[in-house]
């Protein structure tokens, strides 16, 4: 059995604070849940940066537990992991993808807060037949955020919410330039078990991301189908040297997408495997208090450079 009990949403550094209350709350229909302020002790606890103060949000799609946090740093930092948010540089989250369930008014909610559609809507078709048009939007602090609408499966499929425009976060996901690393990560070290896989070629999508030609693309996303936010990795099928690696920019405090946040079952346990598989412990286990609650947290970094905020799960009488 896995440690891992849901992938609870990606984690965000910003530095544009309003624009992205604005684009996780008023577009996308986000709840606040919590607005803590943490010391400078707390935030090196939390994130293992010095000298810094922090400013952390929840938020959340209304019916769910799946959201985004959102994270203010002080002084903070002016680096970008991935200036503009597009691109084929690899190592680092790039996407945070919603269904919708009508294009046509997603897009115009998005126009109406001035952001950006990198992508009208490319058509993409998966080797199981199921087709998809999938808009681009270009958020604050470098993040991409997807509007994804489903032309043959029934959207209840992929997530929960599906009588709104936007349903809460499907999956957050980024391309990698070394795939069986990152595979070994999720599988054999955290036991994440894949609920998707495909490869398939595609001139529109690879017109998308800018890759210049028409490439193979093999993906995996992590987590269970519907109930958590999916953790794709993607390789883009160009070869080595041919792109950008992030991992090293991809660290708080810089801003964008820095990682994903997970609830666990037993943290001891899952830092003794990830150190059996010398995968690097960024922030190492604490107590920590948010919102009046009390847990115990750490930070592991896949071979990726994505940061995976853990959180053990509260201890129940059936445990």
């Amino acid at each position: 059995m896995s440690n891992v009990v849901s992938i609870d949403g990606p984690v965000i550094v910003t530095r544009e604070l309003p624009r992205q209350l604005q684009l996780f709350e008023q577009v996308l229909g986000m709840q606040r849940i919590y607005d803590e302020q943490l010391d400078a002790e707390q935030t090196a606890a939390w994130f293992g940066v010095a000298q810094q103060t922090a400013r952390i949000l929840l938020l959340e799609t209304p019916g769910t537990g799946i959201g985004v946090q959102l994270v203010e740093f002080s002084p903070g930092s002016d680096t970008v992991i991935r200036v503009g948010g597009v691109g084929i540089a690899s190592d680092a989250l790039k996407m945070i993808d919603f269904f919708t369930s009508d294009l046509a008014a997603a897009k115009q909610a998005f126009r109406r807060h001035d952001f950006e559609l990198v992508t009208e809507g490319a058509q993409m078709q998966l080797p199981d037949g199921n087709r998809f048009i999938e808009a681009h939007i270009k958020g604050p602090d470098g993040v991409m955020i997807a509007a994804i609408l489903s032309l043959t499966a029934p959207a209840a499929n992929f997530v929960s919410i599906t009588g709104r425009v936007f349903s809460e976060v499907q999956s957050s996901s980024g391309p990698v330039s070394d795939f069986e690393p990152v595979r070994h990560f999720y599988e054999d070290v955290l036991g994440i078990a894949m609920g998707l896989s495909y490869e398939f070629e595609s001139k529109a999508f690879s017109d998308m991301i800018g890759a210049g030609k028409t490439t193979k693309i093999r993906a995996n996303n992590y987590g269970r189908v519907v109930e958590d936010v999916m953790l794709g990795i993607i390789h883009y099928g160009l070869p080595p040297g041919s792109f950008e690696s992030l991992r090293e920019r991809a660290r708080p405090p810089h801003r964008g997408v820095v990682g994903v946040r997970l609830t666990v079952r037993d943290l001891s346990a899952v830092l003794e495997c990830c150190a059996q598989h010398a995968i690097e412990v960024a922030v190492p286990a604490a107590s920590l208090q948010v919102a009046g609650r009390e847990c115990r947290s750490a930070v592991v970094r896949g071979p990726h450079g994505v940061w995976h905020f853990l959180r053990e799960a509260p201890k129940t009488a059936v445990d």
